[in-house]
């Protein structure tokens, strides 16, 4: 099978955290929808991705807004339903700001994720009382819960299929470095979130293509943004550093 790992445009907390400061610590938003760029990188990645090939035959995403969001257009210009899946959601899981520090919140619920897209199919867990019943997420619960994505991909799908996954930054790379080095990922259960030794550096509506073999695979591409040069929203080449790690 092929996974083609799409990460979701940008969102209202990504925008915080490029302001810098403590902007993203004390604003952030347990559960952000796209900013206006991130809708536009979302359309432009709608206009590229039915001249994909293998072209995509699944979708899926987290029940967070921001895929939802970068997953509609998309699933439109493919004419494919889209799987919500919880367990595919962004580390540490959705994260509420309070008085007293950071505390999980539990989502948004079943009705305000659905209003995103009539494509949208969701995990009967997903409900109006949301969908996280669990703390924060540790560093070694989500090495845990990679292998249980990397795992449910390669089970639940045949040979032939190409699986669009619009995920997230952090959980994605996590599952990218499962898939293709299962010893190194499973080293970073021993890292705090933004200290990893190395990492995949996923950016807005990145498109990441891996073809998945039962004994290997073979890595097409990792965070390419063609469709953002066709559409004139990217010019030429740039490396930087993900800003701040601790938005991972």
């Amino acid at each position: 099978m092929h996974l083609l790992l799409i990460r979701h445009g940008q969102s209202t907390n990504n925008a915080l955290a490029n302001q810098g400061g403590n902007a993203y610590t004390t604003g952030r938003l347990p559960d952000p929808e796209l900013t206006e760029l991130g809708h536009r990188q979302a359309h432009a990645l709608a206009d590229w991705i039915p001249g994909v090939d293998p072209r995509p035959t699944h979708i899926y995403c987290s029940p967070m807004s921001r895929t939802l969001q970068t997953a509609a257009p998309m699933a439109d210009a493919l004419d494919l339903p889209i799987g919500v899946k919880s367990m595919l959601h962004e580390r540490p899981g959705p994260v509420q700001v309070t008085s007293d520090g950071p505390r999980a919140h539990p989502g948004s619920s079943r009705s305000v994720l659905a209003a995103h897209s009539p494509r949208a199919v969701l995990d009967p867990d997903i409900t109006e009382d949301g969908w996280y019943h669990d703390d924060i997420e540790t560093p070694a619960h989500a090495v845990e819960r990679a292998n249980r994505i990397a795992s449910w991909l390669i089970s639940a799908h045949a040979d032939d299929d190409v699986v669009a996954w619009v995920g997230h930054g952090a959980i994605g790379a996590l599952t990218l470095e499962t898939i293709i080095a299962p010893q190194r990922a499973a080293q970073l259960a021993d890292y705090p979130t933004g200290t990893e030794p190395w990492w995949f550096n996923l950016a807005n509506t990145s498109t990441s293509m891996i073809e998945i073999h039962p004994n290997s695979c073979e890595v097409h591409w990792i965070n390419r943004v063609d469709h953002l040069v066709v559409a004139g929203m990217v010019h030429g080449a740039r490396a930087s550093a993900t800003g701040n790690p601790g938005t991972r």
